[in-house]
């Protein structure tokens, strides 16, 4: 019994209050059942287990068998369906690429779905059929995306009185739309595919009201390179955009000071860092509709101002003039970088020493440092940003300049080359640290 209560937490300690010799006669005896009982331990704790995974075993297996079945039904018939409901529905003879079942096989979560999703070709153009192999009814495709898109667009740059923008990119989702996964695999969308903007219908000049009405969520992501009206001038009303119950309309819109800024553009919920040297304005705006009278309206926006100095440029989204929050000052010949174990390296200091003496509002970096690369050609050595605390007097490295011979040697079918190339020298910087550029001494 004592064992069991003792596998339960809930073993006493009576033999404290035993003599001396009786206790220690209770000792060894519990040191006997001590063994004992971790042998039981481990036997319930076995028993345990073969009852859990024999208990879902029935129901694992049932639903591996079902995932199985789901898989050849769609090797047996997805293409085929998909390449027969596109010709009948465009008078069209497109090849069937590939296909991605939607359910999977997971030991923890096995997820069942009967979707199947067809990457498919005509004439050059890459889109997706989406079928369902217990449905026959379910059917949609991408094909026109670009005509809705552009419906779509017109709408929106109208109502605002915009100019068309030089990048734009708009994503919808159907209420009635079959439950897809929102990210299309890798290996595909390296190909060209993407299976957003599906619909069951066929477009032939409808309204964007029409269309609105279908759309559980839309967004769009447009960009300038330039604009007379700020964007946080623009006033968006939920009875502009009249999306079915429920549904939500999301603006990512921005303005680049050059092209470039496309490739650093890579968060809808912040701007990143790496883009703050080619950003005018950003703004994320959304509205959901909650199910009352007022619907939901959110978002964030924010402009960038920026200084040069010797070859160097600070950027900042905070709104203060970037003169009033950032200091200058002629740094020390040297910092010393703590590498541990009672070692330091020293690097020279080759420019002036930053600071920025505003906080950030939230957990993002509100100011950057950006060494451009003509900075950087005029040194041999390798170069490097440091920050310094100024409470602790702690310095160390944050970020490591690649040289333009570096960067060329990237092949260009590297994952995020572009990213890597135009975010080269660029740091976030913090209050109540310096920042600097070094080259290492010996170097």
């Amino acid at each position: 019994m004592k064992i069991f209560l003792k596998i339960l937490g809930l073993d006493d300690n009576r033999s404290e209050m035993l003599p001396g010799r009786d206790r220690e006669k209770k000792k060894a005896a519990d040191s006997r059942d001590g063994v004992f009982g971790r042998a039981v331990e481990i036997a319930v704790t076995g028993f345990l287990a073969v009852f859990l995974l024999t208990g879902c075993g029935g129901e694992r297996m049932e639903t591996r068998r079902e995932i199985d079945r789901i898989y050849m039904a769609a090797e047996k018939t997805a293409e085929d369906r998909a390449k027969a409901y596109i010709a009948e529905k465009y008078g069209i003879d497109a090849s069937a690429e590939g296909y991605w079942v939607q359910g999977y096989h997971d030991f923890f979560a096995p997820y069942i779905n009967s979707n199947v999703v067809v990457f498919m070709e005509y004439d050059g153009k890459k889109f997706c059929a989406g079928i369902d192999v217990d449905d026959e009814t379910v059917l949609w495709d991408n094909y026109q995306r670009e005509e809705i898109g552009a419906v779509l667009q017109e709408y929106f740059t109208e109502l605002y009185h915009l100019p068309w923008p030089y990048k734009e990119d708009t994503k919808f989702w159907l209420e009635s739309a079959p439950n897809y996964h929102t990210a299309t695999p890798a290996e595909w969308r390296e190909k060209g595919y993407d299976h957003s903007n599906m619909v069951n219908f066929y477009f032939q000049e409808q309204t964007a009201e029409e269309l609105l009405a279908r759309m559980n969520r839309l967004k769009f992501h447009d960009s300038w390179l330039s604009m007379e009206q700020p964007l946080d001038s623009l006033s968006f009303e939920a009875g502009d955009w009249p999306v079915c119950e429920g549904g939500s309309v999301e603006w990512n819109l921005r303005v680049y000071t050059s092209p470039e800024a496309e490739y650093t553009d890579r968060s809808v919920e912040y701007p990143d860092i790496a883009g703050f040297p080619y950003f005018k304005e950003w703004r994320r705006t959304r509205i959901t509709d909650r199910g009352t009278e007022e619907e939901e309206l959110s978002g964030e926006s924010w402009k960038f101002h920026s200084a040069q100095n010797k070859g160097i440029t600070v950027i900042s989204r905070l709104p203060f003039e970037i003169e009033d929050i950032l200091c200058i000052r002629e740094g020390a010949e040297e910092w010393n970088v703590d590498r541990g174990n009672g070692k330091t390296e020293a690097y020279r200091l080759v420019s002036d020493v930053y600071e920025v003496t505003e906080e950030s509002p939230d957990s993002y970096y509100a100011a950057v440092m950006h060494v451009p690369g003509e900075f950087a050609e005029q040194y041999e050595a390798p170069l490097y940003i440091l920050s310094h605390n100024k409470e602790t007097g702690k310095v160390k490295i944050v970020k490591y300049i690649f040289s333009r011979e570096e960067l060329n040697a990237l092949s260009a079918d590297e994952s995020n080359r572009d990213y890597k190339v135009h975010s080269n020298g660029t740091c976030g910087m913090s209050s109540g640290f310096q920042y600097a550029v070094a080259e290492r001494k010996g170097e």
